[in-house]
């Protein structure tokens, strides 16, 4: 899990195995919630030079932490993030 992240307050409910790499993933019925996070933040953080791969990845995190559903405070966060492994 991202050290320097607190999680929601419904995170427990959100969040399912972590991946191979030990991040956060969301359980199966939030994955749904990831996908269209990161298909509204897409264009956004491909300029920023975010891979799409890393734009799924931040996402599911984001959404199994239950950082919130902005996709504005999605893409920030994730700006923020993307200097850590992906």
């Amino acid at each position: 899990m991202t050290e320097d992240v607190e999680p929601g307050e419904h995170a427990q409910e959100k969040i399912g195995p972590a991946d191979e790499d030990g991040r956060p993933q969301p359980n199966a019925p939030e994955v749904e919630s990831a996908r269209l996070l990161a298909n509204d933040a897409l264009d956004a953080l491909r300029v920023r030079g975010v891979s799409d791969e890393a734009i799924r990845r931040l996402a599911d995190e984001y959404v199994a932490l239950d950082l919130g559903e902005d996709t504005d405070a999605f893409i920030l966060w994730a700006v923020e993030h993307r200097g850590q492994p992906l």
